[in-house]
């Protein structure tokens, strides 16, 4: 088990997630900006719930172990979250314009890909 703190408070849970909350966090530019984040954590009563988070690049947490918790079936009862995307989304264009459109996109391509070698 570990234990994340924050500004605001601190929160135990799954080692996994611990981890996966650090990736992500030191994976998110500046440009990102914040996302809501849900992690389950283990309350006071010995409970499951979930917390959510607000981070970003700018998120400073410390990560601890928690020696003296031992909570039986760790990994089913604190999966690792989906986390939201990082960067640039695409999308498929099908309609009946998506062939024109990546047409134009060839050949801006094709132009930029000329002007570079002179």
């Amino acid at each position: 088990m570990k234990r994340i703190r924050f500004s605001s408070g601190s929160v135990v849970t799954g080692d996994a997630v611990a981890a996966a909350l650090v990736e992500y966090i030191t994976s998110v530019s500046t440009t990102e900006g914040s996302v809501p984040v849900e992690i389950p954590v283990l309350g006071d009563d010995g409970q499951t719930s979930v917390s959510t988070l607000v981070v970003g690049a700018d998120t400073q947490i410390e990560v601890s172990a928690e020696d003296d918790l031992h909570v039986d079936h760790e990994t089913e009862r604190f999966p690792v979250p989906e986390l939201p995307s990082i960067g640039l989304a695409a999308t498929v264009e099908s309609g009946p314009h998506a062939e024109r459109t990546a047409d134009d996109i060839d050949a801006m391509m094709a132009d930029i890909d000329e002007g570079l070698g002179q």
